[in-house]
């Protein structure tokens, strides 16, 4: 690993935003930030029967880990040896997703009130992997929402050889009518819980996940916990890493137009027909929200470039050759 402890700066795994390409956008900006793989089910790995688009599939990304979702030790276990062969860097067992299908399934949130079966997954995981195994978590759920039971947790699965904890700080609702989305803005962020367990447990590492915003209240947190995870504000804003990668890794500001030139030119070298340019484009419509022509833009990166009959050509355009948005000093001119 290029950072001896990625964990200072980690991007956490987000559905539908951190598959192959965005890994690989993220890197060109931060060498340190470690990186997730979107959550994938035990079964999604077990029973792959297509070709097109492989989740496992990564590419100078690490350091990196993969998310499983699951809750039997046998497949999970099967699946480590599958995704150690890969090359990642670390299991990551998701504890903490509140949806629908996760809960159906017996994985993600509704197994924090199952740490014996969570210690019984890493026990049979660790059998067939050399990987380390960390668990991302809330800090409850529904009735089981008191720092007591969430130290019982941890005390129950570190047995079992984990040493690294990610905590989203609020808990998750699993009540009827609380979807995912919700369950990212309430309940309220407790941060202070987090800094509780940390303290409680000064040889686990913790790191604190849940509306991080800014690079300097990162630094800020650094100070009561061993690392900071962003999600959603990554998706919005990629460059935030390269921001806190200055404030923590004593890194040189990026150029934004090298960087934008090096993923054009990893497009092109895998970028086929049979692929829709999109998933490599709609990464960078972030990027260009708010400067004038953002909206055209924009619609472009995520939609239309499909249509196109040379897609790459009209995607040099939008991004290199378009006079329209730049200004010769910045990337593209704000709208005031």
């Amino acid at each position: 690993m290029l950072n001896k402890n990625p964990y200072n700066l980690c991007v956490a795994p987000m559905m539908g935003h951190t598959d192959i390409h965005f890994r690989y956008f993220l890197r060109l900006i931060s060498k340190h930030a470690m990186l997730y793989s979107e959550m994938v089910a035990v079964n999604a790995i077990l029973h792959n029967k297509t070709s097109r688009y492989n989740k496992l599939e990564h590419n100078l990304d690490n350091p990196v880990g993969f998310q499983l979702g699951g809750d039997d030790p046998r497949k999970l276990s099967e699946c480590a040896k599958i995704i150690e062969s890969y090359g990642y860097d670390e299991i990551n067992l998701n504890i903490g997703c509140p949806s629908k299908r996760a809960q159906s399934g017996n994985f993600g949130a509704c197994l924090f009130s199952q740490p014996e079966i969570v210690a019984k997954c890493v026990e049979e995981i660790s059998k067939n992997t050399v990987l380390p195994i960390t668990v991302k978590t809330r800090l409850g759920i529904d009735n089981l929402n008191n720092v007591k039971y969430l130290k019982d947790f941890i005390n129950i699965v570190s047995s079992k050889g984990v040493e690294v904890f990610h905590l989203h700080a609020r808990i998750a609702l699993l009540k009827k009518g609380i979807n995912p989305k919700h369950n990212r803005s309430i309940p309220e962020i407790n941060y202070e819980r987090v800094y509780e367990v940390k303290r409680a447990y000064p040889d686990i590492k913790i790191i604190l996940n849940g509306e991080i915003n800014d690079p300097n209240i990162a630094v800020k947190h650094l100070q009561y916990v061993d690392g900071v995870m962003l999600g959603r504000v990554v998706c919005n804003n990629p460059f935030i890493l390269n921001e806190i990668d200055i404030l923590i890794n004593s890194e040189q500001q990026k150029n934004r137009n090298e960087i934008l030139e090096k993923y054009f030119s990893y497009i092109n070298a895998n970028y086929c027909k049979d692929m829709k340019i999109t998933d490599f484009t709609k990464h960078l419509a972030c990027l260009f929200k708010g400067y004038i022509g953002s909206k055209h833009t924009r619609a472009y990166m995520c939609h239309e470039l499909n249509y196109e009959k040379e897609p790459l050509k009209k995607l040099e355009k939008l991004l290199f050759k378009e006079d329209l948005w730049k200004d010769g000093q910045g990337l593209y001119s704000k709208v005031v």
